[in-house]
């Protein structure tokens, strides 16, 4: 009898302990810190992806004790001019105004989610960057998030990707599988992002970016008022005056998976595949070919002189009826390029500017018209090449394939 009392008791311990231990190990494998993310998971719960009007926006107020709204303006355009340069790819400055202290960039960069000898699994993320500037203060707006995954047909996007409905669990008290990475990292990136802004504006020498997060150094001269401001406070100038309206790209219903038969139920049971082999390189973000294909030296007329919208204004038309065609002015200036023994003339419409009748025209001139001269010194025919789909709220490019050249 006193044996059976022993083994019943021991019996009872083992199990208690068992219990124990099952309650214990989930709540330390959520407060587990993710060896490729910058903190405790945690950290990436509730809040950590901001969104307005059902749009992710990460937003950043930055005060700077003393600094006039020209000298904000200075700083912030050198280190975003920086910022895009450092990309090697067709990131770059698409509106700059210091009158009203805005500036915009599209820019496209890599998020690393692991690297080891044997697999590198990575995405590029394409945003756009807006910076409002004041007397003393910035604030750095980081929106329209798109992800191109290597070997996926179609762009992410951060609504479907990293918000918490999507990336955390039911009662949001963890990060949901197959979406934790993306949404770790995510915010790495847009802290990285944040934390180099700080540096310049404190007068901090603006470095490249190799991909590695920078060392933490607050400053004494600028400190970061607030992470989630509102939608009024953040887009106050006539430029940008509400939340951009994204025209999703169509989206897989799964994530990236080696057996994409297993299509994704819920946020909860089913997480992409991880990359177990090297990955290949992104495809190109060149622009498109387009139809029409000229001689490889095409226009060698045309050089870049001929066409400087720093001394002058480039006019698009639309249409050939002299009594019944739409004119437009590329407020934001634009400029030559090449591709192929192809020849392209950029036109940047500011954030006001309406682009319908332009996005819908499949060709088009743009007139370059000289400081204080009332006849166009180059007329150039264009079929419509752009691809990127234009945007409410924000500077927009439009591409042009140039067909013919007059130079008056």
């Amino acid at each position: 009898m006193r044996i059976n009392i022993q083994l019943n008791m021991k019996n009872f311990i083992i199990t208690l302990c068992f219990a124990t231990m099952a309650f214990i190990m989930p709540q330390q494998i959520s407060a587990q810190k993710n060896e490729n993310a910058h903190h405790e998971d945690s950290y990436y719960l509730v809040g950590a992806v901001p969104e307005v009007n059902g749009r992710v926006v990460f937003s950043k107020e930055f005060s700077i004790v003393g600094m006039s709204k020209d000298e904000v303006f200075d700083k912030t355009q050198e280190w975003m001019n920086a910022r895009m340069k450092q990309n090697g790819n067709k990131s770059k400055v698409a509106y700059a105004n210091k009158e009203k202290g805005q500036v915009a960039a599209n820019g496209e960069e890599y998020i690393v989610f692991s690297n080891s000898a044997l697999a590198l699994d990575r995405t590029k993320v394409i945003y756009q960057m807006i910076a409002n500037c004041d007397d003393g203060k910035c604030v750095l707006q980081i929106r329209n998030l798109r992800y191109d995954y290597p070997n996926e047909k179609d762009l992410y996007v951060a609504e479907d990707w990293i918000t918490d409905d999507i990336a955390l669990t039911k009662d949001k008290s963890r990060l949901a599988r197959g979406f934790a990475k993306w949404r770790r990292k995510t915010v790495d990136f847009v802290d990285d992002m944040n934390e180099s802004l700080q540096k310049a504006l404190s007068g901090f020498t603006i470095v490249h970016n190799d991909g590695k997060p920078e060392e933490t150094r607050k400053s004494d001269v600028v400190s970061i008022v607030s992470s989630q401001v509102s939608a009024t406070e953040t887009i106050n100038s006539t430029e940008v005056e509400k939340p951009v309206e994204v025209v999703k790209p169509i989206t897989k219903a799964a994530a990236p998976a080696i057996n994409p038969a297993i299509p994704i139920v819920t946020a909860d049971n089913v997480k992409p595949a991880e990359v177990e082999k090297p990955v290949e390189v992104v495809k190109s973000a060149e622009v498109e070919k387009p139809i029409v294909t000229t001689p490889s030296e095409a226009f060698p007329e045309l050089t870049s002189d001929k066409v400087q919208a720093s001394n002058g204004k480039l006019v698009i038309i639309i249409g050939d009826d002299e009594f019944n065609r739409t004119t437009l002015t590329a407020n934001a200036g634009g400029y030559l390029s090449s591709s192929n023994g192809l020849k392209f003339i950029n036109t940047i419409l500011t954030p006001e500017q309406s682009y319908q009748a332009l996005e819908q025209a499949k060709e088009y001139k743009v007139a370059f018209y000289p400081n204080g001269a009332n006849k166009p010194s180059v007329v150039l025919k264009c079929l419509n090449a752009t691809k990127e789909k234009p945007v409410q709220g924000r500077a927009n490019i439009f591409i042009g394939q140039i067909t013919s050249v007059e130079l008056q």
